[in-house]
């Protein structure tokens, strides 16, 4: 049998596939890890201690029910929650649903950039506005990053970005006590 010069091309391993396929679960999990939820949480157990524990277990549980429901729907469907209600609905009760949509990512990007600024203001003493502004573009670039470049180069900057995270809550686990 002949050689041919096309080198067939081996299917990436089990591990590598399942690395790749949690990509998109990393750049979700970067929600839950972002300086503004740090914040908001653990201002909330300095100050409440237990009492709001429930309200975090039921958010996180109602969250993976929505994921679960989101990737069951695109599993089956091959479509996005969006592009089934754009087929289903009609224009009016689909500009309800837009406009809802528009206002809670307004909301949350707001309660992000905030986030970001006071965590600069408090590890670095960068002043709130340029610490807004900072988050801002470094958000953008993100984005600019998303639709340039593939999702993967998106999906392993926000991998490493969770990495410096996980270093620095675990450094300061074992060396906030040595000051």
């Amino acid at each position: 049998m002949p050689k041919t010069a096309t080198p067939a091309i081996a299917p990436p391993g089990r591990a590598r596939a399942t690395l790749l396929a949690l990509g998109p679960a990393f750049v979700a999990a970067i929600a839950y890890v972002d300086p503004g939820n740090v914040a908001a949480n653990l201002t909330a157990g300095a100050r409440y201690g237990y009492l709001l524990l429930w309200v975090l277990v039921l958010a996180n549980a109602i969250a993976v029910l929505v994921q679960y429901q989101s990737a069951k729907l695109g599993i089956v469907t091959g479509q996005s929650l969006p592009e089934i209600l754009g087929e289903r609905l009609k224009t009016g009760p689909r500009r309800v649903y837009w406009v809802q949509a528009e206002l809670v990512a307004a909301a949350t990007d707001i309660a992000e950039v905030l986030g970001g600024a006071i965590a600069l203001y408090l590890l670095f003493g960068v002043p709130l506005l340029l610490g807004g502004l900072i988050v801002g573009v470094a958000s953008m670039g993100l984005l600019l990053l998303q639709s340039h470049r593939s999702q993967r180069s998106f999906e392993a900057v926000i991998i490493t970005l969770l990495v410096v995270i996980v270093f620095g809550f675990v450094t300061g686990l074992f060396f906030s006590g040595m000051n």
